[in-house]
């Protein structure tokens, strides 16, 4: 049996080795052969939601580095073990970098799972899922963001067998030995309870109006994409209330020195700073991610205040899938010292908007403009996103089944444009 360890660790923390090391003598007494991967010394580019491991080259990422190779031993495992320190209550950039390279590993043919849609498999089979996590202090809200992230990978993943949890990276041998054994026990003997409820988080306003908001468009698309549609109708709402804004496409600043400081700076002059983001394999993608670090890590420094709102869109029918990457950025807003002002979460987004300009477009988005309208309101006047708002918009705007149906065949059309439709199920990593 095969075992493959994802080692999320930043530079500079041990604990991953540590782990891994331990998981190896544990993985060996059980008849695994292990595989120790750390992913920051892996050349692996950001995904860019091109689509094109669906449309040109069918289970495979275009991005021709070390991501193909991992995604060929994924395929190849019986268990695969992730290992991450807790950011924000979800897993590291390092870590999700790459799994944003695994929707290559999955059909874009939608399914029924628990009642939700979800992508079909690719192939017949795929490894279990271990996920392992460290915080040095325990915390159960984070903790349990954590483990909804895991459970929810788990039912992407399709993973056979699943099982996740928190270790202290203080932890001692002994200590450690111990909670990696049981963690690997739950895999054939979950604990009743593992899954929690995703924390709460009451929405507040900010003391005074905001003066100035700043978007931070977090899609790989930029201008063309669903995120800068939404996030720019709310901002140009704002405006027409009165607020100074100014968009910033974080794809372009993230690898420049000088444009990421300037960010900073706009991220500390803005009173409302508004995060529109697709979401990507049940979280937030991964260069943004690593910018919400920055972010937390400047602020540790400079005064709190100023309030938070996150737009987020997924490619399914149902808003829900969106929950947990919405408690991340609750959490980072916390952790950042925002004033958290609450989450506009749209479901079927690349089928609603379409990167177009939301204010063009008529029939169902209709609802969502008018909803938008009264969230740019509310936020103008310093008060927090209105619940009944936030309801419509997380509303599926048309039946799940017409959305799976249509989605499915248009996926076809596309492929066929492509001369491709023949192969969208090919399984370029099955062994032979």
């Amino acid at each position: 049996m095969k075992a493959l360890i994802f080692d999320g660790s930043p530079d500079g923390d041990s604990t991953g080795t540590r782990i891994a090391g331990e998981l190896g003598r544990l993985l060996a007494s059980e008849g695994y052969e292990a595989e120790h991967v750390v992913l920051r010394r892996k050349t692996i580019g950001n995904c860019s939601g091109c689509f094109q491991c669906w449309l040109k080259t069918p289970g495979i990422c275009t991005l021709d580095d070390d991501n193909l190779e991992l995604s060929r031993k994924f395929i190849a495992s019986d268990l695969l073990i992730m290992l991450t320190p807790v950011t924000f209550g979800g897993y590291s950039p390092e870590l999700k970098r790459m799994l944003d390279h695994f929707i290559a590993n999955i059909s874009p043919f939608f399914a029924t799972v628990n009642g939700e849609s979800h992508h079909r498999k690719r192939y017949e089979s795929y490894p279990d899922l271990l996920v392992v996590g460290w915080l040095e202090q325990p915390d159960e809200a984070t903790e349990s963001v954590f483990s909804h992230l895991a459970w929810r990978n788990s039912i992407n993943f399709y993973a056979r067998r699943s099982g996740w949890g928190i270790i202290r990276p203080s932890a001692g041998p002994v200590e450690l030995r111990e909670r990696l054994e049981g963690l690997l026990q739950e895999l054939d003997r979950p604990p009743a309870g593992r899954l929690r409820q995703l924390p709460y988080v009451a929405a507040s306003g900010t003391d005074v109006p905001p003066r100035k908001a700043l978007l931070l468009c977090g899609s790989p698309r930029m201008a063309k994409s669903t995120s800068a549609s939404l996030g720019g109708y709310l901002l140009g709402g704002l405006e027409a209330h009165g607020l100074e804004n100014e968009t910033v496409h974080l794809y372009k600043a993230l690898h420049d020195t000088r444009k990421l400081a300037k960010l900073l700076d706009a991220v500390d002059s803005a009173d409302l700073c508004v995060l529109a983001f697709p979401l990507y394999i049940d979280s937030i993608p991964a260069p943004v991610l690593a910018f919400m670090q920055q972010v937390s890590e400047h602020r540790k420094t400079t005064p709190s205040g100023g309030g938070f709102v996150a737009v987020v869109n997924c490619g399914f029918i149902e808003s829900r899938h969106n929950e947990t990457a919405l408690a991340i950025c609750a959490s980072f807003a916390a952790e950042s010292r925002f004033r958290w002002m609450g989450a506009i979460s749209v479901g079927g987004g690349e089928g609603l908007v379409h990167g177009r300009p939301f204010a063009e477009l008529g029939g169902p988005a209709i609802p969502f403009r008018k909803a938008l309208d009264r969230v740019a309101e509310a936020l103008a006047a310093g008060n927090p996103v209105p619940e009944d708002a936030r309801r419509q918009l997380a509303r599926p705007f048309v039946p799940a089944w017409i959305y799976r149906f249509v989605g499915s065949m248009n996926w076809k059309k596309r492929a066929r444009r492509n001369g491709i439709r023949h192969r969208l199920g090919e399984r370029p990593y099955q062994e032979a």
